[in-house]
């Protein structure tokens, strides 16, 4: 979603001088990937940012079907994929088949969502302060939606909130996963609400083929094992 008009318009052009080498009368084609569920409203303000970028045509993708072209997927065959692109502000999970999107959702719960939850469990079970870089490094580096093979720490620098100096704490991988819980949950749902709506043939081939690729944070084995169970 397009918070500055003017600074969107700026970057599209700074974009396009530097992909055609800083000639300032080139009027190229443009595709901008989109979430599913924006609005008529929004989708507007980001086709009229690209025209005042001086683009001669405009066109808009679901960010699904991208992810799923950008990872080599059949889409234009039969088959069922199913994709989940874990992105920073959305994550767009679609089945696609026949070059189209069948069912699609875009929860608006993503990577931004689950820093700023670590950042908030930190601040209140540990009193520290730590800031969006620490928390996505923690995110990556012991972050996960079901206990790894063997349990891992990490160190972490902050600022105390009692003492007002710096001080460093351990955490540990199940500590992460209880602060991504309602992040992870969120998504594991809109999983399973799609799922549940995939025509049976097309179910027929995620289940033969599994699951798509999961693009992003994280992969989400608590939905797996209950498929399975």
């Amino acid at each position: 979603m397009i918070a500055d008009f003017k600074v969107t318009e700026k970057m599209l052009s700074y974009f396009i001088q530097s992909a055609h080498q800083r000639r300032t009368l080139v009027h190229p084609r443009i595709i901008v990937s989109v979430p599913s569920e924006i609005t008529q409203v929004e989708r507007r303000v980001v086709t009229d940012s690209a025209h005042r970028a001086k683009a001669a045509e405009v066109h808009l993708v679901e960010q699904a079907m991208m992810a799923a072209l950008g990872a080599g997927l059949p889409v234009n065959r039969p088959g069922g994929n199913l994709v989940v692109d874990v992105g920073g502000g959305t994550t767009d999970i679609a089945l696609i088949s026949m070059s189209g999107i069948v069912y699609s959702h875009s929860p608006r719960t993503a990577g931004n969502h689950m820093d700023e939850a670590i950042m908030n469990y930190v601040k209140r079970k540990y009193n520290l302060l730590i800031g969006e870089r620490t928390a996505e490094q923690i995110k990556i580096e012991i972050g996960s939606a079901s206990p790894p093979e063997k349990p891992v720490t990490m160190e972490v620098k902050g600022r105390s909130l009692i003492e007002g100096i710096p001080k460093t704490i351990t955490v540990d991988d199940s500590e992460i996963r209880e602060a991504l819980n309602e992040s992870v949950s969120t998504i594991v749902n809109a999983i399973r609400a799609l799922l549940e709506r995939t025509p049976p043939e097309l179910s027929a081939d995620i289940s033969d083929r599994g699951h798509g690729p999961c693009r992003g944070w994280g992969a989400f084995a608590e939905l797996e094992q209950e498929d399975q169970g």
